[in-house]
């Protein structure tokens, strides 16, 4: 599950398509139309999750976390030419990046999300983390605690 910086809002475990930007299109098609590369991104993505959640502060940055995968892909896998015939305009780290949001969101635990912006970059990345000691997060946690 996600949640803002104040622990107010709560996304997830499935996400409202109608509340999503129009962009979102095309993480839809990558999973709807390559299910192999869908796969794929998923399973490194899901072990990326899964070692940050085990670390004292659990922390993800998808910018970097993102760059390592597509890194990683390019030497072990034909990733970019098959994503690249099928979906000629977008852009493998924004799709990944909403390929992790979403996985984040089906999290059974909380995650904070931070977007962060630089300088000439269309669209913010984002991090992840979870504030253990936070009294807001702790709350938050308590509350949904089964």
């Amino acid at each position: 599950m996600i949640t803002d910086i104040d622990c107010r809002s709560e996304v997830g475990p499935d996400l409202d398509r109608t509340k999503l930007n129009p962009y979102w299109a095309e993480y839809f098609a990558f999973v709807q139309d390559a299910p192999r590369l869908h796969a794929l991104a998923e399973e490194a993505l899901q072990a990326t999750i899964d070692a940050a959640r085990d670390q004292p502060r659990p922390f993800i940055d998808s910018q970097r976390v993102i760059s390592e995968i597509l890194t990683r892909f390019g030497s072990q896998h034909n990733f970019h030419r098959q994503f690249n015939e099928l979906f000629a305009i977008a852009k493998p780290p924004q799709v990944l990046g909403m390929h992790l949001y979403e996985l984040v969101a089906r999290a059974p635990d909380f995650w904070v999300y931070f977007p962060t912006q630089h300088a000439g970059h269309a669209f913010p990345h984002a991090t992840y983390f979870m504030p253990g000691e936070d009294t807001r997060y702790q709350r938050l946690v308590r509350r949904h605690a089964v």
